[in-house]
């Protein structure tokens, strides 16, 4: 009996590295990393940054059609705003319908660049340039994942469309995703499940995992305008200044506030059992991230912002001319927030630290929801296999930053940030300076798709 379950045990484990391998051998004879990478390359030169996505995606439409691929729609929510869709059907019949969320704008360029930001330059088997990681890389990966499955005969259930929004990083709501939702409801209707744009190996505490992103908090642009008294500066007497008005409201407003969120409490429950106490008990949360800044302050930023709701005051205005007390002095807030917390409530915690002696006006300048999936899906099974298949652990996580999966989310689609690298991604070259990603990830990427795609017809 004894050597029966031996047998059986360790053919399952070789049936398991056969697959293993046999994914790995069908996505490299398929696609070259040099296909993904010059098509990275060409969507880098364009200078998307809150525009010309129109331009990429006629870069792409172009490799899509060299290789008959004609299910595509570009949708411009203005000119030189454009959406791509791309729809692969499976030929094997009804199953999964999956959606895959990336954007082609960027960031504007700062700092100096050991490289031209715009030139798509690979050195030293690095891809740089602005959006080489957040996310013409994955986007271009997303379009090889789309051939891959052309050359493979769609020999699959169900479908995949991909999605390349135009305008994410700005949050627009005349562009991109929340234009499509708005106008283009069909997109998401017959979706099952998306994954939203970057994820990757982190090491977290210690240990290298796999990112999943099953939720993310909320960000409330703010505007705080103080009212006072106009008059020449040499009086002083008996002035309500605006500007020590909001001097004194902004030193008054705390930049945080403990609170533990349920998807976050959920989160520590499966990362640390009982050991979560560490981080939702007030006291031993300032203490436990003080401890882990020491060693690793990345990660104890992380476990702050994931632990509280935050304030950051990021832009102030105040008068014209130097002795002229102006009429009013205004700061925009940025506040980070979860699913439980209102706008009302929000802008209520702010009332409270307004001197009372000063008028004032609160205007929310834009609003993300603070959105998170269950980890009790089909889809998320799928990447928790799939995880499991390259030999890692997975890490979900809620996102302390917004993209387009909130908006999706709110359709009722469960949504999480996926993607696959071998190596931990550079972090701190997301919008920063001499971004870049390394070309054999981009190979990857699609390995990672299409092994989820896989796992998804099996579930």
């Amino acid at each position: 009996m004894v050597f029966i379950v031996s047998f059986i045990f360790i053919f399952q484990e070789k049936i398991m590295l056969y697959c293993f391998g046999a994914i790995h051998m069908v996505v490299k004879e398929h696609i070259s990393v040099e296909e993904v990478a010059d098509l990275l390359k060409k969507i880098i030169r364009v200078r998307s940054v809150g525009r010309d996505e129109t331009k990429v995606a006629e870069i792409i439409i172009e490799v899509l059609e060299r290789e008959g691929i004609e299910t595509y729609r570009l949708i411009e929510s203005a000119k030189g705003r454009g959406n791509l869709i791309i729809d692969i059907n499976g030929k094997r019949g009804e199953g999964y319908n999956l959606m895959i969320v990336g954007h082609s704008d960027v960031v504007p360029v700062e700092g100096k660049w050991s490289v031209d930001p715009w030139g798509g330059v690979e050195r030293n088997g690095y891809i740089y340039g602005r959006g080489a990681i957040d996310d013409k890389g994955q986007v271009a990966a997303m379009v090889y994942l789309a051939i891959l499955l052309h050359r493979l005969n769609n020999d699959f259930r169900g479908k995949v469309r991909l999605l390349i929004a135009a305008d994410e990083e700005i949050q627009d709501p005349n562009h991109g995703v929340r234009f499509l939702v708005r106008n283009h409801p069909e997109i998401f209707k017959d979706i099952d499940g998306a994954i939203g744009e970057l994820g990757g190996k982190v090491v977290f505490m210690g240990e290298e995992r796999q990112l999943v992103i099953f939720g993310e908090k909320g960000a409330l642009s703010l505007r705080i305008r103080i009212y006072g008294d106009k008059g020449h500066a040499s009086n002083v007497y008996g002035v309500r200044n605006a500007v020590e008005g909001l001097a004194r409201s902004l030193t008054r407003l705390p930049k945080e506030k403990f609170f533990i969120s349920k998807p976050v409490k959920e989160m520590f429950s499966n990362l640390m059992g009982l050991k979560k106490i560490f981080l939702t008990n007030r006291l031993l949360n300032k203490i436990s991230i003080a401890l882990v800044g020491r060693k690793d302050l990345r990660t104890a930023r992380m476990l702050h912002a994931i632990t509280h709701i935050t304030i950051a005051k990021t832009v102030l205005r105040a008068g014209q001319a130097e002795n002229v007390y102006p009429e009013y002095a205004e700061a925009i807030l940025d506040i980070r927030y979860f699913p439980e917390n209102y706008e009302k409530q929000l802008l209520d915690f702010i009332r409270k630290h307004i001197p009372s002696n000063y008028k004032y006006e609160l205007t929310t300048l834009r609003n993300t929801p603070s959105t998170y999936s269950s980890l009790l899906t089909r889809l998320y099974a799928a990447i928790e296999k799939t995880i499991h298949d390259l030999g890692l652990k997975p890490l979900p996580l809620i996102q302390t930053g917004t993209s387009d999966s909130a908006w999706i989310r709110k359709l009722g689609i469960p949504v999480y940030n996926f993607m696959y690298t071998e190596q931990p991604l550079e972090v701190e070259r997301i919008h920063g300076t001499d971004e870049r990603i390394r070309k054999e990830e981009l190979i990857n990427i699609v390995e990672g798709y299409y092994r989820l795609i896989m796992n998804l017809q099996r579930l």
